[in-house]
């Protein structure tokens, strides 16, 4: 190891590196809190399965530090357990994105009776963690049981299930689920069996956050089944709704100026005791429902919607509002523009009271039938209800089982080609006997054969995770594709530097110029060489270690100097021990003669 010819390039990486630190619990501590006390800037704290609980109001204060917390083994087998005394996580020092909470069970949190706030997680005004693959479960608090999202945080791939307030019928309970008073992004997750007063799922108060691919199923509330929004202009898209309850909004409600945007969601199956089994809105602002499917709800009035005392005009576009029970759309003041939607086979009504056609729409006492065609099976049904089925294709208004048969070609995906290329369309005989292929079903086409993303191998140097390619370049892993798993991660080891090491692969640590030792820990390696300054007769090496200066026949002195340390040369010293003696004249003598 050359430890004092390093080029800039290796410096550069010691300064970004050596200083981050992995960091085990129980390993190196015995609670997660310990771990998170003395972790720095940049350190991951791994965590072994097991129930962590803790003392105080919360399990694990993050502190505001900028580290990685994740679990070894996923949210299945790492429990941080509040025991019905204190809070799960808290979030309150002015957290970044770049404080991270990966795969942790959180469950049996109790919001302190301070703020009464997040019984499994509570993120302050100031923070904006990240949070990721988390199961939240169980929790107690009176606004948001689940979480309580003061700040911006970003939720990802979540599970938030089953969290209550003390009372899910007093006004004073918010947001069952999740509470944002802030600006969330919440992307993946399963909100589910949670309860409250305003937002039995979530609850967004004056938040402008950003609710992408959520599915919201069996949430119950007064109001907002699903999801309460007050205030501000909160977005939805690609959410699924299903099973909601509450007396007014079974899937969602929206209250005084709330101007959200919400594409391509569904609404199915939800209930409302009072208006709007799907949606409903009170004085709302310009809410704009785009590409969604509100069918099969029920309510006492405007089983789809109900749009009571609008304050400013709402656009329905390309939605489809079918087979709600007690209406289809009530509204009561007229600024409703319906554009390019189906409105049918609801029963009492279609469309009650005033709206602004916009063109392009169907409104129809009964849904077009026609014949869904899924391979060999066929069923009459509506459009929605053929979207529905796995594979289905709806042949149109009047059509029939018989001309299913018709279609007896279907994507063939080549045994060499399924990610993509290599496909035919042609029967099922000769995709399975002459082309040798993967026949997909009638009817379908080659994007059958494009399998959908899979999680692959993260390799970090602490070791492995299948997880998806954002999650782990979140975690600053080496992701090795779809469908790779962990064996082909490279081996990691203990890459020995001269004033520190690092826990990295062979080829990392030959590019730090460093010594690498294959499965070892840090532990193993030896002890860092001092450098310092080494005088020389002709000058001065700043880095040098001890054995290097006398190897050069200088002067060490050690690493708390510099080279302003160093005697000044001195004229006649021809053997550089700083003193000019009768040895300095032999040196001459002995090189008497003519020059060469």
């Amino acid at each position: 190891m050359q430890c004092v010819r390093t080029s800039i390039i290796t410096a550069l990486i010691l300064i970004e590196t050596t200083f981050a630190a992995t960091i085990h619990v129980p390993a190196d501590h015995a609670t997660i809190q310990d771990a998170v006390d003395v972790a720095a800037t940049g350190d991951e704290i791994i965590v072994a399965p097991g129930v962590y609980t803790g003392i105080g109001n919360e399990v694990v204060n993050m502190l505001g530090k900028a580290i990685t917390l994740r679990s070894s083994d996923g949210a299945a087998s790492t429990v941080i357990d509040g025991q019905g005394n204190r809070r799960g996580v808290t979030f309150s020092g002015g957290e970044t994105s770049n404080t991270l909470v990966f795969g942790f069970t959180i469950t049996n949190g109790r919001a302190p009776s301070v703020n009464d706030e997040g019984g499994g997680i509570y993120s302050g005004p100031s923070s904006s963690p990240t949070i990721r693959q988390c199961y939240v479960t169980e929790n107690l608090a009176w606004a948001g049981p689940g979480m309580m999202i003061r700040g911006a945080a970003t939720i990802i791939n979540c599970d938030v299930i089953d969290n209550h307030s003390y009372n899910d019928t007093s006004t004073l309970s918010m947001g069952g689920g999740i509470c944002c008073m802030g600006h969330a992004t919440i992307t993946g997750c399963r909100i589910r069996d949670n309860g409250g007063y305003w937002g039995g799922g979530i609850c967004l108060h004056n938040s402008n956050a950003e609710i992408d691919q959520c599915i919201f199923s069996g949430n119950t509330a007064v109001q907002g089944g699903g999801v309460y929004v007050r205030n501000l202009s909160p977005n939805f898209e690609s959410c699924t709704f299903e099973g909601n309850n509450a007396e007014w909004g079974g899937a969602m409600a929206m209250y005084l100026d709330t101007g959200s945007s919400i594409m391509n969601c569904t609404m199915d199956g939800n209930v409302a005791s009072g208006g709007g089994g799907g949606f409903f809105a009170y004085q709302h602002g310009p809410i704009v429902l785009d590409n969604c499917t509100i069918s099969n709800n029920v309510a006492a009035g405007g089983g789809g919607l109900s749009i009571l005392v609008s304050a400013t005009g709402m656009n329905i576009i390309n939605c489809r509002i079918t087979s709600n029970s007690s209406g289809g759309l009530q509204s009561d003041m007229g600024l409703i523009t319906l554009s390019d939607s189906l409105v049918c086979g609801n029963d009492t009504y279609q469309l009650q009271g005033p709206w602004d056609d916009g063109g392009g729409n169907e409104i129809l006492q009964d849904c077009p039938i026609g014949a869904c065609c899924d391979g060999l099976n066929c069923t009459l049904v509506t459009e929605a209800e053929c979207d529905a089925v796995l594979g289905g294709q709806w042949l149109g208004d009047g059509s029939s089982c018989e001309d299913c048969l018709s279609i007896d070609e279907g994507a063939c995906c080549l045994a060499d080609g399924l990610r993509g290329a290599g496909c035919v369309i042609t029967d099922q005989w000769d995709c399975l006997n002459n082309v040798g292929g993967e026949w997909m079903g009638y009817g379908t086409d080659c994007t059958a054969c494009i399998p959908p993303p899979q999680q692959g191998a993260c390799c970090m140097p602490s070791g492995c995770s299948m997880i998806w390619e954002d999650e782990c370049l979140a975690l600053g892993g080496q992701w090795l594709g779809e469908g790779v798993n962990c064996t082909n991660c490279p081996d990691t080891g203990a890459c020995c530097l001269c004033d520190g090491c690092l826990l990295t692969w062979i080829d990392d640590c030959a590019d730090a110029g460093g010594d690498w030792l294959a499965g070892a820990e840090c532990s193993n390696c030896p002890p860092p060489v001092e450098v310092g300054v080494c005088c020389l007769a002709s000058g001065c090496i700043a880095n040098a270690s001890e054995i290097d200066c006398s190897d050069n026949l200088g002067d060490w002195l050690g690493s708390n100097s510099s080279c302003g340390d160093c005697p000044q040369p001195c004229f006649g010293d021809l053997n550089g021990n700083w003193v000019v003696d009768v040895d300095d004249l032999m040196i001459l003598i002995g090189a008497y003669g003519p020059c060469p």
